[in-house]
């Protein structure tokens, strides 16, 4: 006599869920990997061409009243002014030239470590081993990258920016542009998660290498 293994709904519904998390997994890989190459070719072009050219990028504060333009319907606007502009320089001296290329490399370098992490990451996952030594290392290396990054690639990036922004007015001390920059702390806090994460993953690896070999 013949056997016929069933498949209960509960079964079939498991088979479901692992093929769609290993389609999503296979999703977010490739568009990490699409996502590092794209924006570490755009990166290299940005860096390279604004040294070639002499025309850098620069968003610096600027504190200055709208245009009547700005209300020019029937609605009436109170106040309002900009608080910063997105500029290209050309001229500037070799200082703020080589701090905003600092920038733009710390931008890069830290783009590269976050792809590299997410596509192994994911890998592991298809592997069944998402606990492994190397997840655990890169995630601590991308975590302590954007705490790092932040504060020299924004310090590089907003001293550029300062003396940039006093070479284009005519009086340093009292000019259009303000002396001064804004830093987003916001990657920093995200590599402080990071952090935290690492250290969930090494206490998984431990977890994961205690039971190996267990029945």
């Amino acid at each position: 006599m013949r056997s016929t293994a069933r498949t209960g709904p509960g079964e079939r519904s498991t088979r479901l869920e692992r093929r769609t998390a290993r389609l999503l997994t296979w999703i977010v890989l490739v568009g990490a990997v699409a996502w590092g190459l794209l924006a570490t070719a755009y990166g290299i072009v940005t860096v390279v061409g604004q040294l070639l050219r002499d025309r850098f990028t620069v968003e610096l504060l600027a504190q200055t009243p709208l245009p009547d333009a700005a209300s020019a319907g029937s609605a009436r606007l109170t106040s309002g002014t900009f608080d910063s502009a997105e500029v290209t320089i050309a001229g500037l001296s070799a200082l703020p030239r080589f701090l905003l290329t600092l920038q733009g490399s710390t931008a890069l370098a830290t783009t590269l470590l976050i792809s590299a992490t997410v596509g192994y990451f994911c890998l592991s996952v298809l592997r069944r081993r998402p606990f492994t030594k190397p997840v655990f290392q890169l995630v601590a290396v991308v975590g302590y990258a954007l705490i790092i990054g932040t504060v020299l690639g924004q310090g590089f990036g907003g001293l550029g920016g300062m003396i940039a922004a006093g070479e284009l007015n005519r009086d340093p001390a009292d000019g259009f542009w303000p002396m001064a920059t804004l830093v987003d702390l916001g990657p920093a806090a995200t590599g402080l998660v990071l952090l935290v994460a690492a250290a969930a993953i090494h206490l998984g690896q431990r977890l994961q290498d205690d039971t190996d070999g267990l029945v």
